[in-house]
């Protein structure tokens, strides 16, 4: 895994949220956490609707 530095502005609000929700004893661990966790979720629709078809809409 490649860690980058990057500087964004966030909801510290929300990010303290995380923080305390995960038990996580930085900010950063607990970002890493909740992007680790949103990956996975990715990758596993992914997976899920590879196989799925195509969809036909017709206009009404």
């Amino acid at each position: 895994m490649a860690l980058v530095k990057k500087t964004i502005e966030l909801d510290q609000e929300k990010i303290n949220r995380i923080k305390i929700a995960l038990n996580a004893k930085s900010e950063k661990e607990a970002l890493n956490a909740v992007l680790s966790q949103f990956d996975t979720e990715i990758q596993l629709a992914d997976v899920t609707l590879r196989g799925a078809g195509t969809f036909e809409f017709e206009e009404m």
